[in-house]
């Protein structure tokens, strides 16, 4: 309870010292960042380098930044209500133990509020490459962290049925109550991969906020339950990258199709059409995760686009990522996941 209450102060302390600035220049934007290792080499698909994540860090304690607990943007997405203009929230998956020994520390010192999406099981096996429920506890009491959802196993949910992905979260909870005392309420997709029915378990199961893992800013037409989240790794996660998804503004868009995630034509046409206000759409570039060049993009009156292409996007995970320059030397980001999966019903 204690946490809880300084938790809600630090948050009240966050919005209400940036309610000036958010009256001034506001926008219907933010940025969420992810991350899984810190400093592990061997794992170069999840792992940023110590001397990246240093830069990282460097780069968001610059005062042009307004860096919030998770729950602030949840909270400003969810009343439709404006926020700071850079605002971003950082999240790490997973619970390795190099989040206790490198990335804590250092974000610690820096004052930076992080939410830790953390797996059950792995930590309740004694992995020695994960934290111990003890350092978890530790994290915990920490007013600038808060610990999110996983599941238990990590695993593909969209390719296991219904009854076996909410038995998974169920086990997790279990072990939540028993190792935390509660049950977290924000809850992240392993792999961040989702589908239709995993949203319905998710609002099911009262959560506040459910995260996927694609390139894209939110804001309040974003599904609360598959928030994107930009991913940063080895390869990419250098300085100026990370500067430009930082300062990335969400494109407003509506009448997306498809409609799901779930790919069932493919490849699917996409199409979606961005307000009146939101000029330059010729500027626009939209790529598929799978093709080493822009996609054919058709505008339809002066703000409707297509997005077109021949190439079947392969199983697994992809994206479509659009983008397009912005005011103030930044960039409008808006993305598309897709899940060429097993889907078991």
């Amino acid at each position: 309870m204690k946490k809880l209450i300084i938790q809600f102060c630090l948050i009240f302390l966050f919005n209400s010292f940036y309610t000036s600035l958010a009256l001034a220049q506001s926008e219907d934007s933010a940025v969420i960042i992810m991350y899984h290792r810190f400093g592990e080499e061997g794992f170069p698909t999840t792992n940023v380098k110590l001397s990246q994540f240093d830069q990282h860090i460097a780069e968001l304690s610059k005062d042009n930044y307004n860096i919030v607990p998770l729950r602030t943007i949840i909270e400003a997405l969810k009343n439709k209500r404006a926020l700071p203009p850079r605002t971003v929230a950082v999240t790490i998956d997973d619970g390795y133990l190099s989040i206790y020994k490198e990335a804590w520390p250092r974000l610690k010192a820096a004052g930076i509020p992080i939410t830790l999406f953390i797996s059950t099981e792995s930590v309740n096996d004694q992995n020695p490459s994960s934290m111990t429920w003890d350092q978890i506890r530790e994290l915990d009491a920490d007013p600038l962290v808060e610990i999110g959802h996983h599941g238990h196993a990590h695993a593909h949910m969209t390719e296991i049925s219904n009854d076996e992905a909410k038995a998974d979260i169920e086990e997790a909870d279990k072990i939540y109550q028993r190792e935390l005392g509660y049950i977290p309420d924000l809850f992240a997709y392993p792999y961040g991969e989702f589908s239709e029915n995993m949203i319905e378990i998710a609002k099911s199961k009262n959560y506040e906020a459910a995260f996927a893992q694609y390139s894209s800013a939110v804001n309040s037409r974003n599904d609360i339950m598959a928030l994107p989240r930009f991913a940063f790794n080895e390869n990419y996660a250098d300085i100026d990258r990370f500067k430009l998804i930082i300062n990335s503004r969400a494109l407003p868009v509506k009448d997306i199709l498809p409609r799901t995630a779930d790919l069932d034509v493919n490849p699917p046409s996409v199409g979606f059409t961005v307000d009146d206000n939101i000029k330059g759409l010729g500027a626009m570039n939209c790529f598929p995760s799978h093709i080493d060049k822009a996609a054919r993009i058709n505008l339809i009156g002066t703000n409707r686009v297509e997005v077109r292409f021949d190439e079947p996007f392969p199983p697994g995970r992809s994206r479509i990522n659009c983008t397009m320059p912005g005011p103030d030397g930044r960039w409008y980001w808006f993305g598309l996941p897709f899940f060429r999966l097993n889907t078991v019903n």
